[in-house]
């Protein structure tokens, strides 16, 4: 039987850099549908998305490859929005495709939450202690750690951003975690790609960790 999937993005469709990699984890005959939190929305509605003291900001992709940042608290509506609306459709399972940290939102239809996920199979593999996170932002730092304090690891994090990639940046991040006794490196955002892990791995003998292949692997176990 023909499976659809919805995936939400906090950017804009279509996200090229992530469709074809998830294809490969999904039945043949799999139907993908995508919705983006800044589908649709003009430069003026995507600026006042930006965050604002206080609040935790994130990072996706926009349609011309460039990258846009927003506040978590001011996107949560709207991607409950995307939820209805896929609810409403034939969907099997929504990916939201985002690691950072959601509440749950309301959907008849199961959800993947990849924070939740990632948190559960880091802590199966490595359980506690030093984890090297890289991160698209600098200011993302504060969040991060939080985050991962919540499921007993002290996260060490580097910047380095999958959406203006460059590779001096990501091999500086890597060498700076690398300088830790950390149990692995986290590439903890749904941008980065298999060719950045494999950059990443030849230059530390740690483990490196691409989200997206977690959450992706996951996904495809349940359809």
């Amino acid at each position: 039987m023909q499976q659809t999937v919805g995936i939400i993005t906090i950017g804009q469709t279509p996200r090229t850099d992530m469709i074809p990699a998830i294809r490969a984890y999904l039945p043949k005959e799999a139907v993908i549908i995508e919705k983006g939190v800044l589908d649709g929305r003009s430069d003026i509605e995507i600026r006042e998305l930006k965050p604002e003291p206080g609040q935790t900001t994130l990072i996706s992709r926009l349609q011309n490859g460039e990258s846009a940042t927003m506040a978590k608290e001011k996107i949560l509506p709207i991607i409950q929005t995307l939820i209805d609306e896929l609810n409403q459709t034939n969907v099997s399972l929504i990916i939201l495709a985002c690691t950072g940290k959601f509440p749950l939102f309301s959907s008849k239809i199961p959800i993947v939450y990849p924070d939740y996920l990632l948190n559960h199979v880091m802590k199966g593999l490595f359980r506690e202690g030093l984890l090297g996170v890289i991160i698209p932002l600098p200011e993302q730092a504060e969040s991060i750690i939080y985050k991962w304090k919540e499921v007993d690891f002290i996260a060490i994090p580097a910047a380095s951003s999958p959406y203006s990639f460059q590779e001096e940046h990501l091999i500086n991040a890597v060498k700076q975690l690398d300088q830790y006794p950390v149990k692995a490196i986290l590439l903890d955002c749904m941008g980065y790609t298999q060719e950045m892990k494999s950059i990443a791995q030849v230059h530390t003998p740690k483990p490196v960790i691409l989200s997206r292949n977690v959450i992706y692997g996951v996904s495809g176990e349940v359809l």
